[in-house]
């Protein structure tokens, strides 16, 4: 017997709850082939399909629905959601100005600009949509968590008592559950988030806030790792040019350090301890994370919340490290220098081993990978067959690398500011 639209509707609802949302694909192509012209089944099939990450068939079915209803409300709102998934923010920021526009009392059209405006990392615009959201509806659970998700990040004075107000509306809606743990985790609290997060999670194991916080937690359990999360907190509140102006001044700082104590033997006992703790440091805040995943491939919890992504980087990593420990050993054991040359390769190529896939876009990743590679191979190379020209050249590829990669995270990554 055919599924009645309530109860349809009722499933759903218990379905998505839980984010199982294959089960909410296969009983609406069930539905849909009984009753293919519902529309409201059929909007109910897109969204399934843009949490599915099918961008491509979501795109081909909202298509049609907007030629032909270009004023309906919940479809301009799906069309919005299904071009923030496919990471263009403009093309969807369209659609949600057109719902603000056609109703300004509508507090969902303000949160979806917001949200909009927090994927164009633009976090005070976003912080007032929110706040006009929460003053046409102040118990929009939604509204609410992205007003505690800004105003934390921001350091904000009101994050306490909007996440109050979210957890005395539903003490176990777990998008607020991840959002406690991600404060409780910028102040330093590790042990209280993982509780929190490990709750969102069993709330709704599928809540990617709580799989983030809960990754970034267990790195925070060492103090080093807590250290650097600090600073990708604060280098994220600057806007790219910003971002890219303090990692340049810094390699010039530390340039000019290097000469000082060159140019004067006095202050190189000042200096050159400068420089070395610099050169680490900077070091390890491009290989930390990657290190950290390794370490999470041995915890159950980390197995399962890293992606595929993270998972391959730390394996290059920590092969890399292998290789440069055991480089540096077959040194002490013969004196030859090729070992030692090759302990500083292998240590050195960490750097793009452990970031190649951190861009967002796909030509960028691609860009990367293929950079990285024809590193390896023409440093390696290089040190095997003595060609100090080519040792050069990968030295030189290695510090435009830095000089790549920080430009391309700073555009993706910057803070942006404007309406």
């Amino acid at each position: 017997m055919p599924l009645s639209f309530p109860a349809l509707i009722e499933r759903l609802n218990i379905l998505q709850q839980q984010s199982r949302w294959q089960d909410c694909k296969e009983l609406l192509e069930s539905y849909l082939a009984d009753s293919p012209d519902d529309s409201i089944a059929q909007l109910y099939y897109v969204n399934t399909l843009t949490n599915l990450g099918e961008k491509k068939l979501a795109r081909e079915l909202i298509e049609p629905m907007l030629e032909e209803s270009p004023d309906d409300p919940h479809v301009l709102r799906l069309a919005a959601i299904i071009e923030l998934n496919d990471d263009k923010p403009k093309v969807a920021e369209k659609f949600a100005a057109l719902l603000v526009e056609m109703n300004p009392e509508d507090d969902d059209a303000h949160t979806l600009m917001a949200k909009v405006k927090l994927d164009q990392r633009n976090y005070d615009a976003a912080l007032q949509y929110i706040d006009q959201a929460l003053a046409l509806d102040p118990e929009n659970q939604e509204a609410l968590n992205f007003k505690i998700y800004i105003s934390g990040f921001l350091g904000k004075s009101d994050t306490h008592q909007a996440l109050q107000d979210a957890l005395n509306l539903n003490p176990e809606d777990s998008g607020t559950v991840a959002n406690h743990g991600y404060q409780l985790l910028r102040e330093g609290k590790v042990k209280e988030a993982l509780e929190r997060v490990k709750y969102a999670l069993s709330l709704n194991p599928e809540n990617q806030l709580a799989k983030y916080v809960m990754v970034e937690a267990l790195k925070a359990r060492f103090w080093p790792y807590r250290m650097y999360f600090k600073y990708k907190e604060a280098m994220a509140k600057l806007s790219g040019g910003a971002s890219f102006g303090v990692m340049i001044g810094l390699w010039f700082g530390v340039n000019w350090l290097n000469r000082l104590g060159a140019n004067n033997p006095d202050l190189a006992p000042f200096t050159t301890p400068v420089v070395y703790f610099m050169v680490a440091l900077f070091l390890l805040t491009w290989i930390i994370d990657p290190i950290m995943n390794f370490y999470l491939l041995t915890n159950p919890y980390g197995r399962f919340l890293l992606d595929d992504d993270d998972k391959l980087m730390a394996r290059l990593v920590g092969g890399s490290l292998g290789l440069a420990l055991l480089s540096l050993a077959a040194w002490f054991g013969t004196g030859l220098f090729t070992f030692q040359a090759l302990a500083f390769a292998f240590l050195v190529l960490t750097i793009p081993l452990g970031s190649f896939l951190r861009p967002i876009r796909k030509n960028q990743r691609m860009i990367l990978t293929v950079y990285t590679i024809a590193l390896a191979v023409t440093g390696i190379s290089a040190i095997l067959l003595e060609q100090g020209f080519l040792i050069n050249v990968a030295l030189f590829g290695l510090l435009a690398y830095q000089f790549i990669i920080n430009g391309m995270m700073a555009r993706e990554g910057g803070r942006t500011f404007g309406e």
